[in-house]
């Protein structure tokens, strides 16, 4: 990304928030999250309830998608209720990594990942993952809403990989704009629940790793 500051004034993103009506420290947590950020148009969506947690998260994905496509919309943002935001969020940092991911033909680009494979830098900001964990924060374009709602999502299955397995066109930003915030609980995984400290744990694998390829990746493009 170069140095040329723009303001994007007047963009807004549709940004559909997921939540279970009785999370009610969630929704408390996520609505100050974007709080005097009027470049989100924030939409509140009631988790379905599932005993399978990740089903329950699939098929709110799959409402959100839904309702995507009827107001034809081109591009929205999903979010869980364990979003927060990090110190490298800016509102001309993410929309210009959206306008630039799309003009590669980016189908996924999420904004922070607990975990991935493998990790191609595309960009001083932008990274190919394959595959990847975490979608409390990711923005999806139009090119895969079929994609979601076409597929038949089984009770084994894991909503981060399943849309890792969608498409080849995925990116995440880095450094992070979003973390995914321990409520030293989970609705989806149980692991969660019996590991303390699990996801930030992860995370900093993850970020010790996606730091090593970015600093290689921006010697070497200095020195050409």
């Amino acid at each position: 990304m170069g140095d040329q500051i723009v303001d994007y004034e007047g963009i807004t993103i549709p940004t559909y928030i997921i939540n279970l009506k009785e999370r009610t420290e969630r929704l408390s947590h996520i609505l100050e999250q974007f709080k005097d950020k009027p470049e989100f148009e924030v939409h509140i969506i009631e988790a379905y309830k599932h005993e399978i947690g990740a089903v329950g998260l699939w098929e709110s994905v799959v409402k959100v998608v839904k309702l995507a496509k009827e107001n034809g919309d081109d591009v929205i943002i999903i979010c869980k209720d364990d979003h927060e935001f990090t110190a490298h969020y800016s509102k001309a940092y993410l929309i210009q990594n959206i306008i630039e991911a799309n003009e590669q033909g980016v189908a996924i680009l999420s904004g922070g990942i607990r975990s991935f494979g493998h990790a191609v830098p595309l960009t001083a900001n932008r990274m190919w993952v394959n595959p990847f964990e975490s979608t409390q924060f990711i923005v999806l374009f139009k090119k895969i809403f079929d994609k979601i709602l076409k597929y038949k999502f089984k009770d084994n299955d894991v909503a981060d990989v399943v849309l890792a397995e969608m498409t080849s066109h995925k990116m995440t930003l880095f450094p992070f704009i979003s973390l995914q915030r321990d409520f030293g609980y989970s609705d989806i995984t149980s692991i969660h629940d019996e590991e303390p400290g699990h996801v930030q744990n992860m995370l900093k694998k993850t970020i010790s790793r996606l730091e090593t390829i970015q600093n290689v990746y921006l010697k070497y493009r200095s020195e050409v």
